[in-house]
């Protein structure tokens, strides 16, 4: 293992599978202890022995972002796990593909409230700590979505991740003082369980994508490691387009 995020701690939402599985595994295998939350304890119990059982440290709780009234009390719980969280990796969240004439007010609530509302709220609680630290690194995951519109996905996916973008700028503006970087990151068609619900992963990724492959969790959980170590720490308020070169 590597001494890159020695002594660091990280949290992890959505710890238990695909990119936030990835994030929490690449994080470990570079020294940091990690807490994987998630909606869906026995996933991240799973993960958490597997890092373990491999020489990491990792604790695994359950979480469900968009019961807000128990956030902060759920964060407090996660930072006595290590006593500090150094890095917040945002990653829980939904997709969706309803067509524009069919989204509903339910619909676009439950979104805004999974993937973005959540995200602000944990985060809002997480860079409570990370100041009187006087360190953090804030790491969101949006999407390409955020840049082009909804076009595998909805309408409602499609603000929701872009509502992140100006998010992580808002918390790297209030988080410069106290040494605490904001950035995001905006997975391209990423082949996770997700993505493979998706109309796109029907398709050669030869016929549209320069790279010539969809894009895997481990690539993303690569951009996530560069924007949590102190590799970045001149880089906030920043997002990173992670996606074969189908957007540039």
């Amino acid at each position: 293992m590597s001494n890159l995020l020695d002594g660091k701690v990280a949290m992890i939402t959505g710890g238990g599978r695909g990119i936030g599985e990835a994030s929490a595994r690449r994080l470990a295998e570079f020294g940091a202890k990690v807490i994987l939350a998630d909606i869906d304890p026995a996933s991240a119990q799973a993960v958490a022995e597997d890092i373990t059982a491999h020489g990491g440290e990792a604790r695994a709780v359950e979480f469900n972002v968009a019961d807000f009234e128990v956030i902060p009390a759920k964060v407090k719980a996660a930072k006595e796990l290590f006593g500090r969280i150094d890095i917040l990796v945002n990653v829980a969240g939904i997709t969706g593909s309803t067509p524009i004439e069919e989204i509903t007010l339910e619909s676009w609530d439950r979104m805004m409230d999974i993937d973005l509302k959540s995200m602000f709220f944990v985060t809002q609680a997480v860079f409570a700590i990370m100041k009187e630290q006087g360190y953090g690194k804030l790491v969101h995951m949006s999407s390409l979505a955020a840049l082009r519109g909804g076009r595998s996905s909805d309408a409602s996916y499609a603000c929701a991740k872009a509502g992140i973008l100006n998010l992580s700028k808002c918390f790297a503006l209030q988080g410069a003082p106290y040494h605490i970087t904001s950035n995001a990151v905006c997975p391209g068609n990423i082949l996770t369980s997700m993505g493979k619900t998706l109309s796109w992963s029907k398709v050669d990724p030869k016929t549209y994508i320069p790279m010539g492959r969809y894009g895997t969790a481990e690539d993303i959980a690569n951009a996530v490691l560069f924007y949590a170590s102190d590799l970045s720490d001149y880089v906030t308020g920043d997002y990173m387009n992670v996606n074969g070169g189908l957007y540039m």
